[in-house]
């Protein structure tokens, strides 16, 4: 048997739909409000729900939204049936809400009958799955709702002119709801427009704070100002005592009408003038924002009629309030993702920890308004922790030195890993620097984090409140999510610091090496070492002069140091014979580049440094050797340091000829300027000894 959930405020109307249906076989569950469906259809889905418009509490409008957002329920087919909201604009409400139908009553019962079977087959064959309204952003769907509302204050407006002035009003503080965002103003507006506008005598709104449970006078009209201050201060109403008529209506959620007070036991007096009273709770999807009280000089002054209208009003409001609350989150959270960006992109854009440190501070306080903060470093090799950065404190810093001598709430902070805080503070076992600090700087509240990365505690986040301070689940939750923006940019800090380290350490490590390997090379040529740092600095004096930066004079250094590592393979009676080489003695004595290049070439980190040991005896005309390159082709480095080692060779005494005078090589390579050496090189050169800058 198939189950039908029909909701209406109105018993006749439930009990005669209920009849018809159970008639054809259908079994029927009841519910008078949006809020009272939705527990029934989670505690048992039906098949088909059938739903009136207006309805205190949740209307008809808002219950579908509910259902169609709802997992469990948003394919179960969705119908309106109303006789109130028949306007052609309604019915596209209720359908871009996600109804399947929108009937208007009354309907036949047969043809009724006929559209609710109609949709309950094609929903078992899979005509009505998931059905989603064209409504998605919760502003076009909070636009769409009051205007809605708005159309039927305009119905009610035309079907009497009594209640004319009224209504208007009305109507006219809830299209203002929309563009007000101020909520103190929201909420004036509405009351003043109770008041001066819609003539009730004096209204009262009692705002709800949801974290302390209790109920405290916002704004009141229609009183005398000092009366509304004692008001103020003494109209608080803790929910669940039940104190009064506005407390009871906030408990149990439902309009209540005292038309004599004097017959009503629960009525606080505070004015003995006021003689009856109308309460009516301000509720969206089942959060209590606050509570409406008109009260009136007069006897039964307020009818259903004005419980209807101001209940809508009070709708209008919920919605307007949920908006305001939305618009804030919003604002909130978009601070909160630009904080977030800037401290990532001060991470990123810095190693300086202290300077990121300052700007994450600034943005702490800032976006979560804390009076004081600071960040504290801690060493997991000697268990000590020392302050890295501080802001918005009075007084001095307290000494590293103290600080590890005293046991402080950071330490527990560490110990736990995680958040913790302390309010109202008088002393801290063990921690009389820090209890000092707090009660010279005046401070309330302390709230400590551990900053957390890859599993290890890098330190402690503490802020500091001077006036009480109970956050709620969200500010923690940001609070700890700025903590771990602090842990990463420690951690990359001193991963940049540590990579540092490693990389000096490395390169000084490879330059001794080469400097080690370049020794050998010496002393088995019998070489003195200043000779080979000569043509080091000659080398790179002439690169420079030719346009070559810095960051390959390095690369050219250890060339230089290395060009003649290959002679290492050649034979001792090759490398030192006194008489002329024989010409099988040369083709040994030419592979010592192939022999440097065998052994240079699979190290990754010498490879850009391979271009002299390897080229250095090429010749600009192409009859050099190993390869026999010729002009450009040769690199640019190996053609500069081919004329400073013919410089250094012709000026040096060897086993075959004595030393020659200067003139003679300067001459020799003047003349093999465009055979053996590149013309540009030569005339470089030529310019440094002009300028004696060659020694």
């Amino acid at each position: 048997m198939k189950k039908i959930l029909i909701v209406d405020d109105n018993p006749q109307n439930l009990y005669l739909l209920e009849i018809l249906l159970k008639t054809h076989g259908y079994e029927v569950e009841q519910a008078t409000n949006g809020i009272e469906a939705l527990e029934i259809a989670r505690a048992n889905p039906p098949n088909i729900i059938i739903s009136d418009i207006l309805m205190p509490g949740m209307d008809g409008f808002s219950l579908c939204r509910s259902w169609k957002t709802d997992e469990r329920l948003k394919n179960i087919p969705f119908v309106v049936y109303t006789a109130t909201y028949t306007d052609p604009k309604d019915e596209k409400f209720a359908l871009s809400l996600g109804a399947e139908r929108f009937i208007v009553k009354p309907m036949e019962p047969d043809e009724f009958i006929m559209v609710i079977r109609e949709i309950i087959q094609e929903h078992e064959v899979g005509g009505y799955t998931a059905s989603q309204g064209s409504i998605e952003k919760e502003d076009e769907y909070y636009k769409e709702y009051s205007e809605t509302l708005i159309r039927k204050l305009e119905n009610k407006m035309i079907q009497t002119q009594e209640i004319n002035k009224r209504l208007a009003s009305l109507y006219q503080a809830s299209c203002d709801l929309t563009s007000i965002q101020d909520l103190s103003d929201i909420i004036h507006h509405v009351l003043r427009a109770l008041v001066d506008t819609a003539g009730y005598q004096q209204a009262d709104y009692f705002q709800f704070d949801l974290k302390q449970k209790k109920l405290s006078l916002l704004d009141a009209i229609g009183f005398p100002e000092e009366t509304i201050k004692i008001y103020k201060e003494k109209l608080n109403i803790k929910l669940g005592q039940e104190q009064g008529l506005v407390g009871l209506t906030a408990q149990e959620g439902r309009i209540i009408n005292v038309p004599d007070i004097s017959k009503e036991p629960r009525w606080v007096m505070t004015d003995p003038a006021i003689q009856s009273a109308l309460s009516i709770p301000v509720i969206y999807e089942r959060q209590l924002f606050g509570v409406i009280l008109l009260c009136s000089a007069e006897k039964n002054a307020f009818t259903p009629e004005d419980e209807r209208n101001i209940s809508t009003l009070a709708n209008s409001l919920a919605i307007a309030i949920e908006n305001e609350n939305n618009r804030e989150r919003v604002q909130k959270q978009l601070q909160h993702l630009s904080a977030l960006h800037n401290i990532d992109l001060a991470i990123k854009g810095s190693t300086d920890l202290n300077a990121v440190l300052n700007i994450f501070l600034d943005h702490l306080t800032k976006q979560l308004n804390i009076d004081a903060a600071d960040v504290l470093l801690y060493n997991s090799t000697v268990l000590t922790y020392e302050l890295a950065a501080r802001r918005g404190f009075n007084t001095r810093a307290i000494d590293n030195q103290e600080l590890r001598r005293e046991k402080s709430p950071a330490e527990r902070v560490i110990i736990d890993r995680r958040t913790i805080h302390l309010s109202q503070f008088a002393n801290i076992e063990n921690s009389p620097l820090f209890t000092a600090l707090c009660k010279a700087e005046g401070f309330s509240d302390y709230f400590g984090t551990p900053l957390i990365v890859k599993g290890e505690v890098k330190g402690v986040l503490e802020a500091f409140h001077r006036t009480p301070f109970d956050p709620d689940a969200e500010w923690i939750e940001f609070f700890e999510t700025l903590a771990g923006q602090a842990a990463i940019a420690i951690d990359n800090a001193e991963m940049f610091d540590g990579l540092l380290r490693s990389n000096i350490e490395l390169r000084l490590a490879y330059d001794a090496t080469i400097e080690g390997w370049s020794r050998v090379v010496n002393l088995r040529l019998h070489e003195t070492e200043s000779r080979a740092q000569e043509m080091v600095e000659l080398t790179v004096q002439l690169a420079r002069s030719m346009g070559i930066n810095d960051a390959e004079l390095v690369h050219i250094q250890r060339g230089v140091l290395l060009h003649d590592l290959g002679m290492i393979g050649v034979p001792d009676a090759v490398l030192f014979k006194a008489e002329a080489l024989t010409e099988g003695e040369w083709v040994e004595m030419r592979k010592h580049p192939l022999y440097a290049f065998e052994m240079l070439s699979p190290i990754k980190y010498l490879q850009k440094a391979l271009d002299i040991p390897y080229c250095h005896h090429e010749k600009w005309d192409g009859t050099g050797y190993p390869r026999g390159l010729k002009g450009e082709r040769i690199p640019l480095v190996a053609r500069i340091f081919a004329i400073v080692d013919v410089w250094d060779a012709l000026r040096s005494n060897r086993p075959f000829r004595k030393a020659w005078h200067e003139d003679k090589a300067l001459e020799y390579i003047r003349e093999q300027s465009g055979k053996h050496f590149d013309p540009a090189v030569v005339r470089a050169f030529l310019n440094l000894l002009t300028k004696k800058e060659i020694q």
